[in-house]
């Protein structure tokens, strides 16, 4: 059994401005291509800064997709706040509920890493999404990129291997925007981000064949498969695998998940929701 460890990933960061009353607020879309110190540096703020502004567990290690609050110079952290909860009640469905507080079911379902929208359990706690929330829209700049070919390779090895596709293509941008070059500071390579001794063990145990992390459909194949075998050791549930993709499987199983992999889970969902529809 491979354990992965979290990795830092490299991002670029989009800018945009956001107006609040009293001071412009930026907040920035990471993806592939800048590091925190960068980012910290170019408008004048510490690294500790950033961290406190966003609650970051590790300051080397930010995602793309993340969203990233930049605090004013010297502006002291803002204190955590606490999500609004509803307790699901006999008879009640994500429809009402969503009605009620003015969000969407997706919107839902994707905070709270539902695997069914037409099964919630009485006494369950639902974090409420702020009113008006509604499912990420996606990376638009994929549908003016060679990278777009991709999309069948997801669709062919998903296929072969029994994973749903849209879960792969949510994965795999999150993780390196389907970037093969992209290697992190750890030596996780490729569009699925495979940590070495990762390709050892799909190789030997998974595939028995000696595939190339630096081919793209090699990557996409033993991602897709490393997945399936996650899927197996968690009863199908996605957001477990994800976890175990991140951090590793023997810690997720025994109940021990990181709060940036919470986040991160959160985000490969998020992506989810778009390459679902799209």
């Amino acid at each position: 059994m491979q354990v992965r460890p979290p990795k830092a990933a490299a991002a670029l960061v989009l800018v945009c401005a956001l107006g609040v009353v009293g001071q412009a607020a930026l907040r920035y879309t990471v993806q592939p291509g800048d590091t925190l110190s960068a980012i910290a540096r170019r408008y004048g703020v510490s690294v500790a800064d950033l961290v406190a502004a966003n609650r970051l567990a590790d300051p080397n290690h930010i995602r793309y997709g993340e969203s990233l609050a930049i605090p004013a110079p010297g502006a002291a952290a803002p204190a955590p706040a606490t999500p609004a909860v509803h307790v699901v009640q006999p008879g009640e469905h994500l429809t009402a509920i969503a009605g009620r507080y003015g969000t969407t079911v997706d919107a839902l379902v994707l905070a709270n890493g539902l695997r069914d929208a037409n099964l919630v359990i009485v006494g369950t706690r639902l974090v409420l999404p702020p009113p008006g929330t509604a499912a990420p829209q996606g990376p638009p700049e994929l549908q003016r990129s060679p990278r777009l070919e991709y999309a069948l390779r997801f669709d062919h090895w998903a296929e072969v291997y029994g994973v749903p596709a849209d879960l792969m293509k949510a994965l795999a941008w999150y993780e390196s925007g389907w970037q093969n070059h992209v290697v992190s500071s750890t030596g996780a390579r490729g569009i699925g981000q495979l940590m070495p001794a990762t390709v050892t063990f799909i190789n030997e145990q998974l595939l028995h064949a000696r595939l190339d992390p630096n081919q793209p459909d090699d990557n996409i194949r033993m991602s897709t498969r490393f997945m399936r075998f996650l899927l197996d050791s968690t009863h199908g549930r996605a957001d477990l695998a994800l976890a175990a993709y991140y951090q590793g499987l023997t810690s997720t199983l025994e109940g021990h998940v990181l709060a940036e992999t919470r986040r991160y889970v959160s985000g490969v969902l998020a992506f989810r929701g778009f390459f679902r529809t799209a």
